[in-house]
């Protein structure tokens, strides 16, 4: 609990847990949430107003000593030296961990070669670019071989190819040779999902949920994605519309030629949708989403008759696709989002027979293909940062507060 001049903070509360040897384990949460507290907290850098924790059997309170020799501690910002080298930084905290003076030497050089360093051996820390900062904190923390490594946001500042090789180096220490447990706070889901064995997303100082990336997507998932592209209409079909509009409303066109053909009437003419039988049509022309090419091309000037007859079957293949989709998935289906008059993504709910089965997604599309015109499509369960920002959405800023 912090003190504050609006009152006390509780920044960690009912927080309780274990980590194996050989886990690396994920915390996710917004700033604020209480991540960096329960490090700070578990390293000895500050004290709990109450409760207890535990680090291979030590208590954190009354045997810090101990504990301490224990851990390996990369913090939210970094804890350099402005004039020593990245060499000098290694060997430093090499001889703090108890490392042999004959082995100094060879222990700085395996670190700045696992995290890519070497390049910068002799350099100032000063003079470091902000990746290259962390990378040289993360490999302090790696020093000594702790039995348990806190990464407080390792990867921040790191450009991809460096966060690959910290990567490659927190999986061989942790879940790979199982020589110690890692804590890992970051705000990157794929760094979360490539490492960590088990997540706990935290809010308002809790963890709401605690389990494997997959056990987060299965039971905190809102269901299964389903990307479509739908054919594009030909253009004889286009043409033998506009033939058949010219046949039955000559007036709303202005001349014959295909090419050159636009429309003598505004889009709010329902006598224009009426022609072609679906006069309710007129009020997606002014209204949704769906018409706003048309109401875009209208403001230029007239609207073409090819465009208008490409844009309605466009729409008579977007509703038989959605007809089709709630047939085969009675249970939910909702429209997420439409980036083209023939790209959708379609959220599907869980019935009440439990979650859909991805493999039951793909036949029941697979069978519809044809008579839906899906030209490509595919199909995904609810991402880990779509969990993450679902539980997130109820935190607290402390900032408001």
């Amino acid at each position: 609990v912090y003190s504050s001049p609006v009152g006390p903070k509780v920044a960690v509360q009912k927080l309780s847990f274990g980590i194996p040897t050989g886990e690396c384990f994920g915390f996710l949460g917004i700033n604020g949430a209480g991540k960096t507290t329960t490090l700070s907290i578990l390293s000895g850098d500050i004290a709990p107003t109450s409760g207890r924790a535990y680090i291979d059997g030590l208590d954190i309170e009354t045997e810090q000593l101990a504990v301490r020799r224990l851990i390996g501690y990369c913090p939210q910002h970094d804890a350099l030296l402005d004039l020593l080298t990245v060499r000098e930084h290694l060997e430093l905290y090499a001889r703090i961990k108890g490392v042999s003076a004959t082995a100094v030497g060879e222990v700085a050089y395996t670190k700045m070669e696992q995290l890519d360093l070497l390049d910068f051996a002799d350099k100032q820390s000063r003079m470091l670019s902000g990746g290259n900062k962390r990378k040289l904190s993360v490999a302090i923390a790696m020093i000594g071989s702790p039995k348990v490594v806190f990464l407080d946001e390792p990867s921040t500042g790191m450009d991809p190819v460096a966060r690959r090789y910290m990567w490659d180096v927190i999986s061989a220490l942790s879940t790979r040779d199982a020589q110690c447990s890692v804590i890992l706070t970051t705000h990157s889901m794929e760094e979360a999902e490539a490492l960590c064995t088990r997540i706990g997303i935290m809010v308002n100082g809790q963890l709401r949920c605690l389990g494997t990336p997959q056990h987060l997507k299965n039971r905190f998932g809102s269901g299964v994605e389903l990307d479509v592209k739908t054919e594009l209409p030909s253009s004889d079909s286009v043409r033998s519309l506009l033939a058949k509009l010219r046949g039955q409303a000559p007036h709303l066109l202005s001349r014959d030629d295909d090419e050159a053909c636009h429309l003598t009437v505004g889009l709010s003419d329902t006598s224009l949708c009426a022609a072609l039988g679906r006069p309710d049509r007129a009020d997606v022309l002014l209204n949704s989403a769906a018409g706003a090419s048309l109401r875009q091309a209208n403001a230029s000037g007239s609207v073409g008759g090819l465009l208008f007859c490409e844009w309605w079957l466009a729409e008579d293949v977007a509703e038989q696709l959605h007809s089709g989709l709630s047939k085969s998935f009675p249970s939910g289906l909702e429209l997420l989002e439409r980036s083209a008059s023939n790209a959708f993504r379609y959220r599907l709910q869980r019935g009440e027979g439990g979650p859909l089965s991805l493999a039951d997604v793909f036949g029941e599309v697979e069978d519809a293909k044809d008579a839906l015109s899906v030209a490509e499509y595919a199909v995904g369960q609810t991402t880990l940062e779509q969990v993450f920002v679902e539980f997130a959405s109820s935190q607290e800023n402390p900032e408001n507060r």
